[in-house]
């Protein structure tokens, strides 16, 4: 019995320790600022591979369902208001960027309200001209009938690139 009693503390103080230490080491090794985290992951954007806009276009197959970076200048931008509360429960803005590298220009979508950009920066606050840093969720439609794939980008999280 009191063995059984000495196992059991001993291991409560193990699992005690190893929380405490695991929480030291994640508050350590907190090297990026809170505007380059995705979510409440501390992920940078810069961590991600940067995909080429033409590389995206050329195989979206290959990236359905990913999350990938791309970095690039915001060309044009047209916010709209989405009055239909079906789509996602409340009326929303739905930004869409044309957004240029040196390989090409694709058209990215945020959702707004109802999208999945988790970051403080959100697409109406940008400005044409302005050089950004994305992480973007890639979707290719199979519409029936449709003989080529459209690519759908929709935007996870914005930042400004590091210089």
């Amino acid at each position: 019995m009191t063995a059984l009693l000495i196992r059991i503390h001993l291991r409560t103080v193990i699992l005690i320790l190893s929380g405490v230490i695991g929480l030291h080491a994640a508050l350590a090794s907190d090297e990026f600022t809170p505007s380059s985290q995705v979510s409440s992951v501390r992920i940078s954007v810069a961590s991600y591979e940067r995909i080429p806009i033409n590389t995206l276009l050329a195989r979206p197959d290959y990236y359905q369902m990913r999350d990938i970076r791309i970095t690039g200048t915001v060309l044009a931008m047209q916010t709209e208001t989405i009055t239909n509360r079906m789509i996602c429960g409340l009326a929303h803005e739905r930004t869409t960027l044309t957004v240029e590298d040196d390989s090409g220009q694709m058209e990215i979508l945020d959702q707004g309200a109802c999208g999945k950009n988790v970051g403080a920066l959100k697409a109406p606050m940008l400005k044409t001209g302005q050089r950004i840093d994305l992480l973007v969720q890639i979707m290719v439609p199979n519409s029936v009938g449709s003989s080529g794939s459209s690519v759908e980008a929709t935007i996870r999280y914005i930042d400004l690139p590091r210089d």
